[in-house]
C-alpha cells in the first residue's frame, strides 16, 4: 500500500514538474544595424528537456526473495552470544551464551519476516547535537525456525537457524 502511494506521489510530481516548465521563448532584436544582421533567425532558447522517470522493475531474481502465494521463501541466520563473566560453572557459561545466540537469531529472523520499526530523537542545544536517541522495535511471531549448527570458541556460541515460509499459509496475514 505504502509503495502504491508513494509511487503515485511521485508520478504526480513529475506531472506538476512537466506542465510548469518554462515554454522556449523567441527573442525579437530591436537593433538592426545590417541588411546582413537581419537576415538571421531570431534567437530561440530552449526549455529544458524533462525525462519521464519509469517505474523501477524488480529483477528476476528478487521476485523468488518476495513472499507471494505461490512461492516458499526460506530465511536463514546466524545468531550470536557472549557468555557471562559470573557464572558458577563453564557449562552454565555455555548454556547461557547459547541461549543468548538463540535469541538473537530469533531477533535477526523478525527483523527479516515483520521488519523493525525505527524511532529517533535528536536534542539540538546552540545549533549542535547534544543528545540523539534512536530506538528499535520488533513485534514478531517466529515458529517452526530450526537450528542448524552450534559453533563454541573463545566463549562465543553461534547458532545458524533457519525457518522455512510457505506462502500458501502466511501471505494473506503478512500482505496487510
Amino acid at each position: 500500500m505504502k509503495r502504491w502511494s508513494l509511487f503515485a506521489l511521485l508520478l504526480a510530481s513529475v506531472t506538476l514538474l512537466a506542465e510548469s516548465c518554462p515554454t522556449p521563448k523567441v527573442e525579437k532584436r530591436t537593433d538592426v544595424k545590417s541588411a546582413e544582421e537581419s537576415s538571421k533567425p531570431p534567437v530561440v532558447v530552449q526549455a529544458p528537456k524533462v525525462k519521464k522517470i519509469e517505474p523501477m522493475k524488480t529483477p528476476r531474481n528478487l521476485d523468488a526473495c518476495t513472499l507471494s502465494a505461490q512461492n516458499t521463501v526460506h530465511f536463514q541466520v546466524v545468531g550470536q552470544g557472549v557468555a557471562p563473566v559470573n557464572t558458577v560453572s563453564p557449562a552454565q557459561a555455555m548454556a547461557l551464551a547459547k541461549r543468548a545466540a538463540i535469541a538473537d537469531a530469533y531477533r535477526q529472523l523478525g527483523e527479516k519476516i515483520c521488519g523493525v520499526r525505527v524511532e529517533g530523537r535528536d536534542l539540538i542545544r546552540n545549533m549542535m547535537i547534544s543528545r540523539s536517541t534512536v530506538r528499535t522495535q520488533i513485534d514478531a511471531m517466529i515458529r517452526n525456525a530450526r537450528i542448524l549448527d552450534t559453533k563454541f570458541k573463545d566463549g562465543l556460541c553461534e547458532v545458524e537457524m533457519e525457518v522455512t515460509m510457505n506462502g500458501k499459509e502466511w501471505y494473506a496475514r503478512l500482505a496487510r
